[in-house]
């Protein structure tokens, strides 16, 4: 009897020891690191799996039973979008632009948004690395809406214009991704739109014509210049005329007062006063020779 006793403890030892490994090979302590989030699921033996709860970084679910779990980033992406070439922006005025758009997402962190992202949007991927699931994430809902509304915004603006508009050209994109995206797990956090060029033809018919354009302001300025220097000789020559003129008006002044001094007795006395001091003085007398008159002294 006692034989048997030890037996069946053995045995029951032995169960539990099974049962222990058994259940520990079977069991998993999901754990999710900050900026992830888990899609906990039950994995039986017989039957289909079943989803169960949704962990937010940091966490974990503790040694469960046959749980498994799919961890997906909740941290923002950047992604670029470039247009170029064949795929360049055309603008309200039909110039093709080159440019660089850039949109920072995520999927929303909380769980009812990763459970709908899971089941609903394909993100049950249980091969796939978190950043794989949000690069497929990206390309299969969000990138073709990104580039057509990036191209419907821009194209309101003429291409000169583009480059100057570049803050509200983003928020105007930011607000309709926004909108398109507000009933699925995804969450626009911010759109920048980079700086616009036209082709490279168009830039240097742009430069000729700010050349052009300063060559003729140049040239507005030496015509002014030269107009202003032509008043400014006219009118130096009309005051140069008027000085003669008044200079001839008061010479002529002066020799009219002289004529009507010059009377022919003033004429004789001057010649007399001419005589006055002189050695000698020759007078015609009518021959063909002066004589010499001796002055008085």
């Amino acid at each position: 009897m006692k034989q048997l006793s030890a037996s069946l403890v053995f045995l029951v030892l032995v169960l539990l020891v099974a049962a222990g490994l058994t259940f520990l090979a079977n069991s998993q302590n999901v754990r999710v690191s900050a900026g992830f989030a888990c899609y906990v699921y039950s994995k039986p033996i017989f039957g289909r799996s079943m989803f169960k709860n949704v962990l937010i970084g940091p966490a974990s679910t503790g040694l469960r039973w046959r749980l498994s779990a799919q961890s997906v980033s909740i941290t923002p992406y950047t992604y670029s979008e470039k247009f170029d070439g064949n795929s360049a922006i055309l603008a309200k005025d039909k110039l093709p632009l080159s440019s660089q758009a850039h949109i920072v997402w995520r999927l929303k962190p909380d769980e009812v948004s990763v459970k709908h992202f899971m089941e609903e949007f394909g993100g049950w991927e249980t091969t796939g690395s978190p950043d794989e699931i949000a690069k497929q994430a990206y390309a299969q809902f969000i990138q073709e809406p990104f580039r057509t509304v990036t191209r419907t915004v821009v194209a309101k603006y003429t291409g000169l214009s583009v480059n100057e508009s570049l803050p509200e050209i983003s928020s105007a994109i930011e607000k309709n991704m926004k909108e398109l995206l507000s009933k699925t797990p995804f969450e626009v956090m911010s759109v920048v739109m980079g700086n616009a060029a036209p082709p490279q033809q168009v830039i240097d018919a742009i430069a000729t014509k700010v050349a052009l354009n300063q060559m003729l302001e140049q040239k507005s300025i030496e015509e002014l210049i030269a107009a202003k220097n032509i008043d400014i000789e006219r009118k130096n020559g009309e005051a140069a005329g008027a000085k003669s003129a008044a200079e001839a008006v008061e010479r002529a002044k002066a020799i009219t007062a002289i004529n009507a001094a010059l009377t022919p007795a003033y004429i004789q006395y001057l010649g007399v006063e001419n005589i006055r001091g002189a050695d000698r003085v020759y007078v015609p007398l009518g021959g063909t020779s002066p004589q010499l008159v001796l002055p008085v002294k």
